[in-house]
């Protein structure tokens, strides 16, 4: 067990005794068990590449590893180091989006990635994200400090220009998840219902305009209706959604066994966006439940954590992240289930994915930096 003494209150003994240790705990943990899921679900996909069978595993614990590591060292920095962190990240995460819009790599129909030296690829805007949270609770913060309505309205615009860059990848998976954490930074904020209430009215004329505009979103509307209300198939061929159904189905309650997941050679993205899927087919109900308890009781004390700030910006800002996070992986379960379309979102510290995985390192390395205890208040013998 890693002991340091409370006598060394250098930036390493101080961040030890400040930051939360039970999040930081369970997000590691997330980690290994997406290394572990990964070992039985990835293999199928490394054969159709025609790569060792454990391609993707290596991959995904190398990106871990350097997760881990940037989120250690973001949350060892002091809490205000986080906003310039997320300026100079928003900037160039903005500048990798409009790079996709001219020499991205296209796939699926989206253009939302970009090669580096032809080695790997990176997807700008899953680091734009926590950016936008951070940038946008300052804004927010800065208009209740002094009292000025107008630090208010930059939020607004920011989330419009990212949108519109998301949208013409098309990326509206992430495009909706920024509007319902933007959403909820306004109603934590203490915006009147006057102004929060038009953005339901806002949301419905959005969807019916997706509908309308973008056939791919259209296509996967019409599979998620016709899977609860029609026949169950789209044109005779298996949608992903109805096979991640029927892999959930087939695990029972203890599962198949590891290894013997079905749905993994029927989805392309079974180690990825329907990774929840083919974990509830090998391992059954007990362990899916265990994670999903596991995700709650993280985003339960991340909320707590956040609300017990003093520090409305350090308040404001973590509890986005919290919420980024939360949505994040409730939004992967509930496609998984078939609650909602299906969207491209990874589930966060497990599904396979660089970009994701160094993203939600530097999320919650702000978290955890922005939610440490000020050294005033440590109590060392009750640690």
């Amino acid at each position: 067990m890693l002991r340091i003494s409370r006598t060394n209150m250098g930036p390493i003994g101080e961040w030890w005794f400040t930051v939360d240790r039970y999040m930081l705990f369970g997000i590691i943990f997330l980690g290994l068990s997406g290394l572990f899921f990964s070992l039985a679900v990835s293999p199928v996909e490394a054969g159709h590449l025609k790569a060792s069978q454990y391609y993707f595993l290596i991959k995904q614990s190398i990106f871990l590893f350097v997760s881990i590591f940037l989120m250690i060292t973001i949350s060892i920095l002091p809490k205000e180091h986080t906003r310039k962190i997320s300026l100079i990240l928003f900037v160039l995460s903005l500048f990798g989006v409009l790079l996709t819009l001219i020499i991205g790599l296209t796939s699926g129909g989206a253009s939302r990635w970009i090669s580096i030296f032809g080695i790997i690829t990176v997807q700008p805007s899953e680091f734009l994200k926590p950016c936008l949270i951070i940038l946008s609770a300052w804004f927010f913060a800065r208009s209740k400090q002094e009292n000025n309505s107008k630090y208010t309205l930059i939020p607004g615009l920011l989330f419009i220009v990212v949108a519109s860059l998301l949208m013409l990848q098309p990326d509206l998976g992430q495009t909706i998840l920024l509007f319902i954490t933007i959403s909820c930074l306004v109603f934590i904020q203490g915006f009147p219902w006057l102004i929060i209430a038009p953005a339901g009215l806002i949301s419905m004329l959005t969807i019916i305009f997706f509908y309308f505009n973008f056939p791919h979103f259209a296509s996967r509307l019409d599979a998620w209706i016709e899977i609860w209300f029609g026949g169950g198939s789209i044109n005779t061929k298996l949608t992903q959604t109805q096979a991640a159904i029927d892999a959930i189905e087939n695990g029972q309650i203890f599962g198949k066994g590891i290894g013997e997941s079905w749905v993994k050679y029927h989805l392309p993205d079974a180690y990825t966006d329907f990774v929840f899927a083919a974990i509830a087919e090998e391992n059954g109900l007990i362990i899916t439940i265990s994670i999903m308890l596991l995700y709650l009781i993280l985003i339960m004390r991340g909320l707590i954590r956040s609300m017990n700030q003093n520090n409305f910006f350090n308040q404001l800002a973590s509890s986005g992240l919290i919420i980024l996070f939360g949505l994040q992986a409730l939004i992967h379960i509930a496609v998984n289930l078939s609650l909602i379309p299906a969207k491209g979102m990874t589930l966060p510290f497990i599904s396979y994915g660089g970009s994701s995985l160094l993203a939600m390192g530097i999320t919650m390395g702000m978290f955890l930096a922005l939610t440490k205890k000020t050294s005033e208040k440590v109590e060392f013998n009750k640690i």
